[in-house]
């Protein structure tokens, strides 16, 4: 784990499945009943997770973490020391700037759109009631807050229904450009752009309906076929993929390095191995957002 995102991949949400019946949410408000347990980076680390020896950032975390609300309920905002806003500036400064000129034109129209509401700034991190209410406008996705990283099955539960559990922590100001675990800046930087394009929200919507129900085996294919669209994605010549997105370094790869783009390919996918400790060995590519989009559900259709 060096950078930022490429610690993203050794996390369990995209990938791990939890045994349960069949039971499924019937309605939005059913996700208050999923599994939202998260696996505990800070015991799992212990002495070398970031910022492990400030006892006011832990402190801060802890209570960051330890917080639930109702999926129809206002998202209350969350208190952000000094600390965690000069941590997103770093960070914000950089990621806007390789945005612009390498992010799909689909999430610098609505980067742009935010920054001009004033929602993204970089002074302060922005709040999920903020996101919410400009995402409502959009496309009716909403954000509500977990602890960390969810088993696979939950969050795509929480798709079905235009609904991103989001972690809304940040990682410490000493490893501004490395997190073990996907934050704020992943979330709103990543991902946040992106729901707000109808197509992207309708796409990740139907890769969410196709959970309800489903085998564990079914839940790793579809966890999958998000992996390398919505979190790894390129098309034509721009990044998709909100795992790209959120790390300085991996755009760098991706757009300076000799990485391979291949076609999309449903059965190549769905019998990969997931890489979880270092760059993707190749990307895959579609010509447009129409195209990853067909191709998206031609390969839910499959399940």
């Amino acid at each position: 784990m060096v950078i930022s995102s490429l610690s993203f991949r050794s996390t369990k949400r995209f990938f791990a499945t939890v045994r349960q019946s069949f039971w499924y949410p019937r309605s939005r408000s059913d996700l208050d009943t999923v599994d939202k347990s998260y696996e505990n980076f800070v015991e799992k680390l212990e002495i070398s997770y970031p910022g492990s020896d400030d006892v006011d950032y832990m402190s801060w975390l802890r209570s960051v973490r330890n917080y639930s609300t109702s999926v129809n309920s206002e998202v209350p905002d969350v208190f952000y020391p000094d600390q965690a806003n000069k941590t997103w500036s770093l960070l914000y400064a950089r990621l806007r700037e390789l945005h612009y000129l390498y992010a799909c034109d689909e999430h610098k129209s609505n980067l742009k759109d935010l920054e001009n509401l004033g929602v993204y700034t970089g002074e302060k991190i922005p709040q999920l009631s903020q996101i919410n209410n400009w995402l409502s406008s959009k496309t009716g996705f909403k954000l509500i807050p977990v602890g960390g990283i969810i088993n696979a099955r939950s969050f795509l539960y929480g798709l079905a229904y235009r609904v991103f559990l989001s972690t809304r922590y940040i990682r410490h100001i000493s490893v501004p450009f490395y997190s073990p675990e996907p934050d704020i800046v992943h979330e709103l930087m990543g991902h946040v752009p992106l729901f707000g394009n109808e197509e992207l929200a309708e796409f990740s919507q139907e890769i969410g309906k196709k959970s309800l129900g489903a085998s564990d085996a079914d839940i790793e294919k579809l966890a999958k076929i998000y992996f390398y669209s919505i979190e790894f994605g390129i098309v034509g010549d721009k990044i998709l993929g909100a795992g790209i997105l959120g790390s300085c370094k991996e755009i760098v790869h991706v757009k300076e390095d000799k990485c391979d783009f291949i076609g999309w390919d449903t059965k190549k996918i769905l019998s990969m191995d997931f890489t979880l400790s270092s760059y993707q060995p190749a990307y895959y590519k579609t010509e447009n957002l129409s195209e990853i989009k067909k191709s998206v559900m031609e390969a839910c259709n499959l399940i």
